[in-house]
C-alpha cells in the first residue's frame, strides 16, 4: 500500500524508509548483532557514566581513539559518546566474537595500520572466562569491539560519517528535488561549455554544497505550506515544517553529483562534426549517449556486493563530501566544544583560497610552477631536463605554492599508503624517462624529451591530415612520403606503463582477491543462466530483501531498515542499454560490427571489479581507454569510426559505473534508501544528456572558430583534438605498425605486466605475513601512469609533502584535530578555488588581460619552457632519423 511519511516525505512509490527492522540476527551463530532502535537526535554533553560506562571504560575508548590528552568531557564528540553508551550493553562474550571476525577479515587490509591489526588478534584471543571486569585487557577489549561494531574500524570513516541514522528524516521531498534539478541544469551545462575550453573550469559537488545550505534553509523557511494532488489521494507538498536536514542536502548533493561530470559522447560528436565533417543527428547523439551511460548504471548496480557493501570499501575519494555535509550542519552539536565549529572552519578555508589563488594564478603565476632550480641558469639542458617543470620530469622538492598543482592527486584525503606507493612509481617513471632519454633510445634525442605531441623524423609536429584522404583513411602513398609517427621518451614509456598496468592488474587481483573474483563471475553467470527460467522474470520486481545480510558493519545493519533496490532492476536497465548500443551502431549506420559492442563489455567485465575494488581502497583511477584502442585497433584496422564508437563505450562504462558505485557508497554512508538513489539516478541521466547535447549543439552552432587552433576565446576543444588524433593513429594507422615497426618493445609491456601481477600476486597468497600490507604494485604502476606528459613530478611532489603531512603526522599525533578539520579544510578548499576560477576568469582572462612582469614572465624563460631536442636533427647527413621514406612500418 502507497504511504506518505509522517514528517513530509514523499513517497510516489513504496520505498519502506519508515520500516525499522528491530531484530537484527546473528550471523550464523557467530556474531549477535543487538537491539537498536537508533534515535536521530542529537546527542547532548553527558558524563559517561550516565550511559552506564565508567571512568576506566571511557579512558580505554579514548586512548583507542587516540584521545588521551583531551582535556575536558566537553571535548569527546557525540559520535563517541553515543558509542560509549553502547558499549554498556555489549556482553564479553560478544565483544570477543567481534573480534575474532574483524581480525579475520582485516587481516590483510592496508587502511589500518599494522599495530592495531596485531591489536585485534591479542584481543580476539582472549578467554572471556578469565577476564576480570576491572582489568585493562577487560576495558581495551570492550573499547575496542564497541568502536569496531557501533562505528568504523577506519579513522578516516569516523571522521565524516555519522553511526547514528534518523530513519523518519524527510529524503525525497519536492524541495530536495528542485534544488537538485536547479543545480544539475545549472552544473552540468556551464561544465559541459567550458569542458572544451583550453582552460577548463568546473563547478564541483563541494560548492553546490555550500551553496545548497543556505537555498534549503531559505526554502524550508520562507515557501508556503502549499500542496497540490497526482493521484489517487496522494499529494506533493512544496514545503514541511520541518527544517532542510542532512539527508536532504546529500539526496541533493548525489544527484548533482551525477551530472557534474561531462558525458564522454560529446568527444565522438565533436570529433565527427568537427574534423570528421559529418552530420550527426540529433537522435544518434542522444542515443549513443544514454546507451552509455546508462550501461555504466546497469553495471554499477551489479557490484554493490563487491565494493559497496563491505566496510572495507571506504571510498576515501568521497568521504570530503560526506565531511562538508556534517561539517555544514555541526554548529549544534559543536556549540559547546573547544575550537572552531567545523562549519566556521569550512567558511575560512573557503574565503582564504578564494583571496589566495588570485596571487598563483593571476599575479605571481611563478608560484604555480615554481621552477626555481632552473631560474639558476637557464640555458643549462641538463638542468632543464632533470628539474624543469614544464620540459623536464621535475625534481624539485619545492614545486608548487598553488593548491591546484598541489591537490591534483587529492592530497588531503588519499590514504598514505596509496600516495606513497604512487610517488614511488613516479620516481621510478622519472628515472626511467631519463635513462631512456640520455642512452638515446628509439633515437628519441632528436626529439623533445618530456611532450605529449606526435612527431615526425624531422622533429615536426605530427599532422594528421598529411596522410589521409577525401576518406579520412590513411593514404599508403601519402604515408611512405611522410612519416610514421614518434612519440617523446616520456610518451614511450607512458605508453608502456599504460600496457603493462592492464595484465598486472588483472593477474595481481584475480590471484590476491581470488574469492571476490570467483565469487563476481559466479554471480553474474547464474545471473545470465537465470534468464532463461520464467521463474527469475515473475520474480524480478520483488524486493532484494536478503542483500545485507551477510554484512555487519553498523552502516549496512541500517541500511537493512530501507528495502534494497533488486539486483534485477539493474540488470534490466543493463540489457535496456546495450539494446539501445546495438541499435545506435545498425541504425544509424556507424560501420561497427555488434560483435565489437559485446567485446567491449566483456572487457569492462572482466575489468570493473579489480579496477572498482582498487578505487574503493586506494582511491586510485585507472581506465580502459588504452586497452580499447589497442584491442579494437587490432580488431578493427583501418576503422577509426568503429574505433571510437566501441571506445566510448569501453572506456565509459567503466568510468560511469566507478562514478555511479561512488555515488551508492555515499548513499549508504548518509543511509539515503535504495530506492530513492536508483529513481534519481535514473532522472539525472536523462537531464545531463538533454542539458549536454543542447549546451554542445549550441556551442558548434554558435561560437566563431569553435574547437580551431586560434579560437579567440581559447575554445579549441583540446580534448577532441587528441582523441580525433588517437582515432587516426589506432583506428586508421593501427597499433600493429606502432608495436611491430616503430616500437617494438611496446608489445613486450604485455608479457612484463602479466609477471609482476602473476609474481607479487602469487606472493601476497602463499607467504602474506611477509607481504607489507602498505604494497601495492598496480598503485606503484598507477603512479608511473601519473607520469605521463605533460604531468611530471612537480604534480606529484608537493602533494606528496602534504600528504605525509596531514595523512601521517596529524592523523597520528593530532587526531583530533585531523579528524575534525582535515576532510573539511580538503572541502574548504575545493569550494573556494572553484569559485576564485570562476571569478577569474570572467573578471580578467576572458577579456585577456595579462600583467607583465619578472613573476609572471620567468616561468618561461630558459630551456626548461623552451622543451627543445638534444640533438640537431639538421646536422645529421639525412636530415632525419628513422628507415628512409618508402621503407616505413
Amino acid at each position: 500500500m502507497e504511504k506518505e511519511s509522517n514528517r513530509g516525505q514523499v513517497h510516489i512509490e513504496e520505498d519502506g524508509s519508515s520500516s525499522i527492522d528491530k531484530d537484527f540476527k546473528p550471523n550464523n551463530g557467530v556474531v549477535e548483532y543487538f537491539d537498536d532502535k537508533q534515535n536521530a537526535e542529537i546527542f547532548e554533553t553527558i558524563h559517561p557514566t550516565s550511559s552506564g560506562v565508567n571512568d576506566d571504560q571511557m579512558a580505554a575508548l579514548l586512548r583507542k581513539l587516540g584521545y588521551d590528552h583531551m582535556e575536558s568531557i566537553t571535548d569527546i564528540p557525540a559520535d563517541i559518546q553515543y558509542v560509549a553508551g553502547k558499549i554498556a550493553t555489549m556482553s564479553l562474550e560478544d565483544a570477543v566474537a567481534v573480534m575474532k571476525e574483524s581480525a579475520v577479515y582485516h587481516k590483510d587490509d592496508p587502511n589500518i595500520p599494522q599495530d592495531e591489526l596485531d591489536e585485534y588478534v591479542r584481543l580476539s584471543e582472549l578467554d572471556p572466562a578469565l577476564l576480570e571486569p576491572h582489568e585493562q585487557d577487560y576495558y581495551d577489549l570492550m573499547a575496542m569491539a564497541g568502536l569496531l561494531h557501533w562505528h568504523s574500524p577506519y579513522r578516516s570513516v569516523r571522521a565524516c560519517v555519522d553511526p547514528r541514522d534518523d530513519p523518519d528524516a524527510p529524503i525525497e521531498t519536492f524541495r530536495s528535488y528542485t534544488l537538485a534539478l536547479i543545480w544539475a541544469i545549472i552544473g552540468s551545462g556551464f561544465n559541459e561549455f567550458f569542458a572544451h575550453r583550453l582552460l577548463t573550469i568546473t563547478i564541483n559537488s563541494a560548492m553546490v554544497q555550500m551553496l545548497l545550505f543556505p537555498m534549503g534553509n531559505l526554502w524550508a523557511k520562507f515557501m508556503p505550506y502549499w500542496s497540490f494532488p497526482i493521484w489517487k489521494g496522494k499529494r506533493i507538498h512544496i514545503n514541511y515544517p520541518q527544517p532542510w536536514n542532512q539527508k536532504e542536502q546529500m539526496f541533493s548533493t548525489i544527484l548533482f553529483a551525477i551530472c557534474s561530470t561531462t558525458f564522454y559522447t560529446h568527444y565522438n560528436i565533436l570529433t565527427q562534426k568537427m574534423y570528421y565533417h559529418e552530420a550527426v543527428s540529433f537522435g544518434y547523439q542522444f542515443f549513443l549517449s544514454i546507451g552509455v551511460q546508462y550501461l555504466g548504471l546497469g553495471f554499477a548496480g551489479s557490484l554493490r556486493r563487491f565494493v559497496i557493501y563491505p566496510s572495507k570499501a571506504i571510498w576515501p575519494s568521497q568521504l570530503q563530501t560526506m565531511a562538508l555535509n556534517k561539517a555544514l550542519f555541526s554548529r549544534r552539536e559543536e556549540k559547546n566544544s573547544k575550537g572552531l565549529t567545523r562549519q566556521t572552519f569550512f567558511f575560512i578555508c573557503t574565503g582564504f583560497i578564494f583571496f589566495y589563488q588570485w596571487i598563483p594564478t593571476y599575479l605571481f603565476q611563478a608560484l604555480s610552477t615554481f621552477n626555481w632550480m632552473t631560474w639558476i641558469k637557464p640555458d643549462n639542458f641538463d638542468l632543464a631536463m632533470v628539474t624543469g617543470s614544464v620540459g623536464g620530469v621535475g625534481f624539485n622538492p619545492i614545486a608548487s605554492f598553488d593548491w591546484n598543482v598541489i591537490n591534483n592527486y587529492f592530497c588531503l584525503v588519499t590514504p598514505l599508503f596509496s600516495y606513497m606507493c604512487q610517488m614511488i612509481g613516479a620516481l621510478i617513471a622519472a628515472i626511467c624517462v631519463l635513462a631512456m632519454y640520455y642512452s638515446n633510445q628509439y633515437d628519441c634525442q632528436f626529439l623533445p624529451m618530456f611532450s605529449n605531441a606526435l612527431f615526425t623524423n624531422t622533429g615536426d609536429s605530427f599532422e594528421i591530415n598529411a596522410i589521409l584522404n577525401k576518406k579520412y583513411e590513411v593514404d599508403v602513398k601519402k604515408y611512405q612520403n611522410y612519416s610514421p609517427p614518434y612519440y617523446s621518451a616520456g610518451n614511450i614509456f607512458c605508453y608502456g606503463a599504460f600496457i603493462a598496468s592492464y595484465p598486472l592488474l588483472f593477474a595481481y587481483y584475480f590471484i590476491s582477491e581470488w574469492k571476490i573474483m570467483y565469487g563476481a563471475f559466479k554471480e553474474w553467470a547464474l545471473a545470465i543462466w537465470a534468464l532463461t527460467k520464467k521463474h527469475t522474470w515473475l520474480q524480478a520486481w520483488k524486493d532484494d530483501a536478503h542483500a545485507l545480510e551477510e554484512f555487519h558493519d553498523p552502516h549496512s545493519r541500517m541500511m537493512r531498515r530501507y528495502k534494497e533496490v533488486p539486483d534485477w532492476w539493474y540488470y534490466m536497465v543493463l540489457i535496456c542499454a546495450v539494446g539501445v548500443g546495438i541499435g545506435t551502431i545498425e541504425g544509424y549506420h556507424t560501420n561497427t560490427p555488434v560483435w565489437s559492442l559485446f567485446m567491449s563489455i566483456g572487457l569492462n567485465a572482466a575489468f570493473l571489479i579489480p579496477i572498482t575494488i582498487l578505487e574503493a581502497t586506494s582511491a586510485l583511477q585507472m581506465g580502459l581507454n588504452v586497452l580499447i584502442e589497442v584491442i579494437m585497433g587490432y580488431a578493427l584496422p583501418g576503422n577509426p569510426h568503429a574505433l571510437m564508437i566501441i571506445k566510448a563505450f569501453g572506456y565509459n562504462i567503466d568510468g560511469q559505473a566507478d562514478s555511479f558505485v561512488g555515488n551508492l557508497k555515499l548513499g549508504h554512508y548518509a543511509k539515503i534508501p535504495p530506492k530513492a538513489l536508483f529513481r534519481g539516478q535514473m532522472l539525472m541521466i536523462l537531464v545531463q544528456t538533454f542539458v549536454c547535447l543542447g549546451v554542445l549543439n549550441w556551442s558548434m552552432s554558435n561560437i566563431k572558430d569553435y574547437c580551431k587552433p586560434h579560437q579567440a576565446s581559447k575554445f579549441t576543444c583540446p580534448d577532441a583534438v587528441t582523441y580525433y588524433n588517437s582515432s587516426v593513429l589506432w583506428g586508421a594507422i593501427g597499433p600493429k605498425r606502432i608495436f611491430e615497426g616503430v616500437y617494438p618493445i611496446m608489445k613486450w609491456c604485455w608479457l612484463i605486466g602479466a609477471l609482476i601481477g602473476v609474481g607479487f600476486g602469487l606472493y601476497k597468497l602463499l607467504l602474506p605475513r611477509f607481504y607489507p600490507t602498505w604494497f601495492n604494485p598496480v598503485i606503484v604502476i598507477g603512479g608511473m601512469l601519473n607520469m605521463a606528459p605533460p604531468y611530471n613530478l612537480t604534480y606529484m611532489t608537493p602533494g606528496a609533502i602534504a600528504n605525509f603531512f596531514s595523512q601521517f603526522y596529524m592523523r597520528r599525533y593530532r587526531v583530533r584535530l585531523w579528524e575534525k578539520y582535515n576532510y573539511v579544510l580538503s572541502a574548504g578548499f575545493s569550494a573556494g578555488l572553484v569559485v576564485s576560477s570562476i571569478i577569474i576568469f570572467f573578471s580578467v582572462q576572458y577579456k585577456n588581460k595579462p600583467i607583465n612582469w619578472w613573476g609572471n614572465d620567468v616561468i618561461n624563460a630558459g630551456l626548461d619552457a623552451a622543451g627543445p631536442p638534444k640533438k640537431n636533427i639538421t646536422l645529421t647527413p639525412k636530415g632525419y632519423f628513422g628507415p628512409d621514406p618508402g621503407h616505413f612500418p
